[in-house]
């Protein structure tokens, strides 16, 4: 009786690893994940980005022009790059921020999103290192996000791009998915959603676990202190909440093991949708109470939108009784040229396909 060798069971072992590594590929470069969750994700970061250029317009020059509160000797003496350090012309800096606005508004309506999404992200960081004094940490995850969202394309739903494609579909028909072009894009979309998924990940974890180490976070009385700080706190209704000492100390027990948990919950496809509503109500929470961090919380929420599936926001919006304002699955494009992949013959399993003799067309 022959007994297989032992190379045998380890080829067949590595034959279907690379088989199935072949097809998760294969997958991940036929499809883009998070279409959905990625535009609403474009829109409130745009939109934040809109704000900021708005809110401070009338006093632009004083806030971030050559001659603002934060001197251009700290500009140009500092490390950071920003193309307003390129000149102190008056000229120069009106064109930039300007520009920078017209980027913000675009990206947020979807208008060739890759290039409006390269352009405000340059120039939103340009205008960050102006004057860093005037940022609530809001600005560092809002510039993460914008890079990441370089390789993103967060413009296939809700965009005028999305609108551009389905009219050009209606003409021309659907492009194939098989072309290099759409696997190498499809690619590099799947691996930016990971990205900020494993960024949001790393915010909740280290924050969690540099919270237990704090005695106040260990004694439940963490969150008083945090209402009671006068530059964030909004004054006459955070009394409410830290007069209250049983609720303070379960919020901020809940808080530690929220952010400790949130990795785990987002293993299983039942509990994400919970995690990612306790992660949105939480930063709505810091958002209102804690009204100088207004920018850092929509800028978390924005990336906590991502984790969600597109199948999670079907469904949502069916139970919600919105069927039309999420766009249905789009029908599968047909397949563009693909070569097959050579087959690796296995020991004991006869000889492959490949070299098997073909009886097509004997009679």
């Amino acid at each position: 009786m022959n007994t297989p060798r032992p190379t045998a069971g380890l080829r067949r072992s590595t034959h279907r690893a690379l088989e199935r590594a072949g097809t998760l590929l294969d997958d991940l470069s036929l499809h883009r994940r998070a279409l959905i969750g990625t535009a609403l994700a474009r829109i409130l970061l745009g939109s934040l980005g809109t704000y900021l250029y708005l809110r401070d317009y009338t006093a632009r020059g004083h806030f971030w022009g050559p001659d603002a509160v934060w001197t251009w000797h700290n500009l140009t003496a500092g490390d950071g790059f920003s193309l307003y350090a390129l000149s102190r012309s008056q000229t120069w800096f009106e064109l930039l921020f300007h520009t920078g606005a017209l980027a913000a508004v675009l990206f947020t309506l979807g208008w060739k999103t890759r290039f409006t999404g390269l352009a405000h992200y340059v120039l939103l960081w340009s205008l960050h290192q102006r004057n860093p004094v005037l940022l609530d940490g809001g600005d560092n995850v809002t510039a993460i996000a914008l890079f990441y969202f370089l390789a993103i394309d967060s413009g296939a739903r809700f965009s005028l791009d999305a609108r551009a494609r389905s009219t050009r579909a209606a003409r021309a028909g659907t492009p194939p998915t098989g072309t290099l072009r759409h696997r190498t894009g499809s690619l590099l979309h799947n691996a930016g959603v990971l990205a900020v998924v494993l960024q949001v990940c790393t915010v909740y974890l280290v924050s969690g676990l540099y919270k237990v180490q704090g005695e106040r976070w260990q004694n439940g009385t963490a969150l008083y202190y945090v209402l009671r700080v006068s530059e964030f706190g909004w004054p006459g209704v955070n009394r409410h909440l830290y007069e209250h000492a049983t609720l303070v100390v379960a919020v901020t027990y809940a808080t530690v093991f929220f952010q400790i948990a949130f990795a785990f919950l987002l293993i299983g496809r039942r509990t994400r949708p919970f995690a990612v509503a306790g992660g949105i109500l939480m930063h709505l929470g810091i958002a209102v109470h804690m009204a100088g961090l207004i920018t850092f919380s929509l800028a978390m929420i924005a990336l906590e939108l991502v984790i969600m599936g597109d199948d999670h926001y079907r469904r949502l919006a069916r139970f919600c009784g919105l069927p039309r304002s999420v766009p249905p699955e789009p029908p599968e494009p047909p397949p563009g040229p693909r070569t097959p992949a050579p087959r690796t013959p296995v020991e004991g399993a006869g000889a492959p396909d490949a070299v098997r003799p073909s009886t097509a067309g004997t009679p």
